[in-house]
């Protein structure tokens, strides 16, 4: 790996563009170098510098400047005609809020953001988006307040698109520039693409971005605010970095613009870098991105590790070259040390030599990058803070904050960056922040522990928890235990609402290396957590298991726990049992549970009978202080007293759905209602339909008499209990009697 000389200077005060233009244009050899190259066309500094002035110039001509207070939804597509309209906007002052491709598919998340955040222009690609999208904002420009509709095209090509998909594009591109041709780009850079361009004062703007996060449940995500000066501080901030880059950094461009780890850490960074940028369509969605890779000569990359397990599961003559990397960082979500490992073997298999593997930690509200790991791919930790970033923790249980001088300690982390989020926009506090001492902090909710040396593990997701069984269950802290174990690729817990307790249900939901033994595997990791080393107390154990092939992942290439909570996901489900001996829980069994009212009804059953037996064998050990309060207390009665309300309930409730069943199709009412449309059918048709509602009705019938002889079955289980309760209470009571005589006999010697 070449020297990189001496690291630009990265003026952090002024305009983002402004500084990307220094860093590049000391010299003729600086403007020389490639900039960027999208597969089709290369563009060396001076040439791309000269598109930022023609865009900003057409942005002039239309008003589309901060002196008109402009603030510009551009969608954040993967192109270089997007780079340039991006920086074309930052040159004559307009504020820009980047947005995901995939919120274009629905119309009414466009329109709310170009209402949250009071957008006043609107530039459709049409790279991803519905075609009818920009028609669509056209026609109700006026309503939403937009002074303009543009329409950019980006042509794709190169090594990771195949000639069919450019071909398509262009003949689309063709074909939607008859409705939009006004408003195309091409037609007004030719129009005004050479006229003067209205540049805005070079000072830093502290709305000048808006990015956005992968989403909320309702899928639209959170704005975040970041300033000209957030920008430049992240490539200041990798500047100053003590590893050696390649002399000619050259980047994959993985994930789309709408994100900071687009926007920032692989268009920003790079750029102020000296790098050269390569651009594919799709980005790491591409099934072909990785032939970008050896075409580009792409040695330093930002990664997601949806990626990397794309390219795993791909056949082996796909064309794999890693022989150009150097530098991978991984970004986006938590990495195992597990991951590292099978990522950094899968390089080095096709052709991968010196890579530096790092696990790369960010907070969007923190401009990107706040964290960085070593090139040990066997470390769990996501590393060091990077320069100019502070970290405090909160300590829930001492209830106060610690720094970097208490440490080894753990909490929930807060950081401070020089590329810290503006809080508010418009006013309204879009970023919350807690100052402490004189700087202001991010709270990630995500819980770490600090080392005496700095260095910084992931514990888990601070507010990923819920309620069950009236205890707070931390879904994260669980994910990240068992992402660590052998033989599990990926895994989350996803809360599945259970209707029979009304409660949340902990799914664990695990994806496995090798599908052979998948259940032995989960069973074995449960142990090693829970059993062997006790890395999460008992109340943390996940009620259910889904094993499935494939964890679905949202656009930023995190799992969609959304998805999988609503169902959305294939694969075997397990009921989780404890195997006790004595008080003591030695293994676990998996129950595979099948669709339908039954297993529901058996699911119930199980967790009542454990949760059951872990009372009776925990009642003599979680004691209060007021032990003689609970000595007076008669847990027969009161168990007794439980059976038989719930007895009763039970009896009442299959005396009250039998009145209203007996001697009555339950589907009559059904019937009656289509009588009329069933005599225009013909003969075979009614037949059909007669014969499945009467299957309806039989199956309705079996269904009471199952539930009827599992509530019997129940209570002879619940008397048997009972009995042996009586018994074992009885003959503790017994020894306890003679236990005393033995004593008194002894202390009367």
């Amino acid at each position: 790996m070449a020297a990189a000389g001496p690291a630009p200077r990265v003026r952090q005060d002024q305009k983002a563009w402004k500084t990307i233009h220094d860093i590049n244009s000391a010299s003729s050899a600086d403007m020389n170098r490639l900039a960027i190259w999208d597969g089709r066309r290369q563009y060396t500094y001076g040439q791309m510098f000269r598109q930022w002035e023609r865009y900003a110039a057409v942005f002039s001509a239309l008003g589309m400047t901060g002196e008109k207070r402009a603030r510009v939804g551009l969608l954040g597509s993967m192109g270089a005609e997007t780079i340039f309209a991006l920086y074309g906007l930052n040159m004559v002052g307009a504020e820009v809020s980047l947005i995901g491709e995939v919120w274009t598919f629905r119309l009414d998340r466009v329109i709310h953001t170009i209402r949250e955040e009071g957008l006043t222009d609107f530039i459709v690609t049409d790279m991803l988006a519905p075609p009818g999208l920009a028609l669509d904002l056209l026609k109700r420009k006026d309503e939403l307040g937009l002074r303009n509709v543009l329409f950019l095209h980006l042509p794709v090509g190169g090594p990771a698109v195949k000639p069919a998909l450019s071909a398509a594009q262009e003949a689309k591109y063709l074909y939607l520039k008859s409705w939009y041709a006004p408003v195309c780009m091409d037609a007004l850079l030719k129009a005004w693409g050479d006229g003067p361009v209205r540049y805005a004062p070079y000072e830093s703007s502290d709305s000048a971005f808006i990015v956005h996060t992968s989403g909320t449940t309702g899928g639209t995500g959170k704005p975040v605010v970041l300033s000209d000066r957030a920008f430049n501080a992240a490539g200041a901030c990798f500047a100053r970095l003590d590893f050696t880059l390649p002399e000619q950094p050259v980047s994959g461009l993985a994930v789309d613009l709408s994100n900071v780890f687009g926007a920032v850490d692989q268009v920003h960074v790079p750029l102020s870098l000296r790098g050269t940028i390569a651009v594919a369509m799709g980005g790491a969605f591409n099934p072909e991105f990785h032939r970008l890779i050896p075409a580009a000569g792409v040695n330093f990359l930002f990664a997601v590790n949806a990626m990397f397990e794309q390219w795993i599961r791909m056949p082996e003559d796909a064309g794999f070259d890693f022989s150009n990397l150097r530098f991978v960082a991984l970004g986006g979500a938590a990495v195992s040390a597990k991951d590292k490992r099978r990522y950094l073997d899968f390089m080095q298999k096709h052709g991968g030599g010196d890579i530096a593997l790092f696990n790369g930690y960010g907070v969007s509200e923190l401009g990107g990058a706040c964290c960085l790991s070593s090139p040990d791919v066997e470390d769990e930790s996501i590393g060091y803070l990077l320069p100019g970033v502070e970290l405090r923790l909160w300590n829930e249980e001492k209830e106060k904050f610690f720094s970097m001088k208490n440490a080894p300690c753990e909490g929930v982390l807060y950081l401070h960056s020089n590329a810290m989020a503006t809080p508010t926009l418009d006013g309204r506090t879009i970023t919350e922040t807690v100052t402490l001492g004189r700087r202001l902090y991010v709270c990630t909710n995500d819980a770490v522990r600090v080392d005496a040396d700095g260095k910084i593990t992931y514990l888990g997701r601070a507010n990923r928890y819920f309620i069950h069984g009236g205890c707070r269950y931390e879904s994260g802290r669980v994910e990240t235990e068992f992402a660590r174990q052998q033989g599990i690729e990926s895994c989350c817990v996803a809360p599945v609402f259970d209707k029979s307790t009304h409660d949340n249900c902990p799914m664990l939901c695990v994806k496995p290396l090798a599908a052979n033994g998948a259940e032995d595997t989960v069973r074995r990791a449960l142990l090693r957590v829970f059993c062997a080393e006790k890395t999460l107390p008992a109340d943390q154990i996940p009620a259910r298991v889904l094993i499935t092939e494939e964890l679905p992942r949202n656009a930023s290439g995190k799992i969609d726990l959304y998805r999988i909570s609503r169902g959305e996901v294939s694969g075997k489900r397990y009921l989780v049992e404890k195997l006790r001996l004595l008080d003591q829980i030695v293994d676990f069994r998996l129950t595979e549970l099948e669709d339908g009212p039954t297993d529901m009804i058996q699911d119930t059953l199980r967790r009542v009978a454990s949760d059951m037996k872990d009372g009776l064998l925990n009642s003599n050990k979680n004691k209060t202080e007021d032990e003689n309060t609970m000595k007076k207390t008669n847990p027969i009665a009161c168990f007794n007293a439980m059976n038989q309300m719930g007895s009763q309930m039970m009896s009442n409730l299959f005396r009250k759905v039998k009145a209203q069943s007996e001697g009555k199709n339950p589907f009559a009412d059904m019937q009656e209602k289509m009588a009329p449309g069933m005599k225009k059918l013909d003969q075979q048709a009614v037949k059909q339909m007669s014969d499945m509602l009467e299957q309806m009705n039989k199956a309705n019938q079996k269904g009471w008499e199952a539930m009827e002889k599992i509530y019997a079955q129940n209570q002879c289980l619940m008397e048997k209990i009972s009995d042996a309760v009586q018994k074992m209470a009885e003959k503790a009571e017994e020894g306890a009697e003679a236990c005393e005589e033995a004593c008194a006999e002894e202390s009367a010697e």
